[in-house]
């Protein structure tokens, strides 16, 4: 049985590579479009590998987004002068190309579909308040969604993976753990961390990644596109209100 969705919403409400793919084509204009999606899968890497070091005061936060974008292209021999490379230029445009995000229609249909349902639905996401506001704005997400069922972690002081952020979540939603289901792209952050929890889990791994080292196939359902998660969850047997 299924009795609320819970989203996480970086590359997973929306796709994220776009505004990052627009950011490097201002910036890095020479960067091979061919490599745009394993650059993305590797910013992602690092920004999820670092993120704690911006928490803990180890890093700022100016570093980690620094480093995270440095690391990605090195990884991929990019051409670039360490001395003049402008990496805070880059975040800049990368903020601006966020703030003009759009939901796909895939997933509006399926906010209407929840909503229609009378389906409870919330979101978990690890990020500054400010950003991850500004991003839910963008999105226009709170047409469907209370504001009250919206979790972020710099506001909570947890960050995912800690099942302390979904058992929080699901005393808020008053729901037994087994029939809340998490649907999120990271591996690590968002299946890890709600089968942690207890919680049903959908790997919604667009990005086509491949599993982490060590690690086994914990989900409960790999989702390869907007148009499979649609399709998925509005004939999905076990929604109940």
């Amino acid at each position: 049985m299924i009795q609320a969705i819970v989203f996480d919403l970086d590359d997973t409400l929306y796709a994220q590579q776009e505004p990052f793919a627009q950011a490097i084509k201002e910036l890095f204009p020479t960067f091979p479009d061919e490599k745009m999606q394993a650059l993305f899968i590797q910013f992602r890497y690092y920004s999820d590998l670092h993120y704690m070091k911006s928490i803990s005061g180890e890093w700022s936060l100016e570093k980690m987004r620094h480093e995270r974008i440095r690391l990605a292209l090195e990884d991929f021999d990019f051409d670039f002068d360490t001395a003049t490379a402008d990496f805070t230029k880059f975040q800049a445009a990368y903020d601006t190309a966020l703030n003009h995000i759009s939901l796909p229609t895939e997933m509006r249909e399926i906010l209407d579909f929840l909503t229609q349902k009378k389906i409870p639905i919330a979101i978990i996401t690890n990020g500054p308040v400010i950003r991850q506001n500004q991003k839910i704005n963008a999105l226009k997400l709170t047409k469907w969604i209370k504001p009250e069922n919206i979790f972020i972690s710099d506001a909570l002081q947890i960050q995912k993976p800690d099942p302390e952020i979904f058992h929080l979540t699901a005393e808020k939603l008053t729901l037994p753990a087994d029939t809340i289901l998490y649907i999120g792209d990271s591996f690590e952050n968002d299946v890890v961390g709600a089968k942690s929890a207890g919680w049903q889990v959908w790997w919604f791994n667009h990005q086509g990644r491949e599993l982490p080292a060590g690690q086994s196939a914990i989900y409960d359902l790999e989702i390869n596109s907007f148009v499979q998660l649609k399709e998925r969850l509005l004939n999905e047997k076990k929604l109940q209100r």
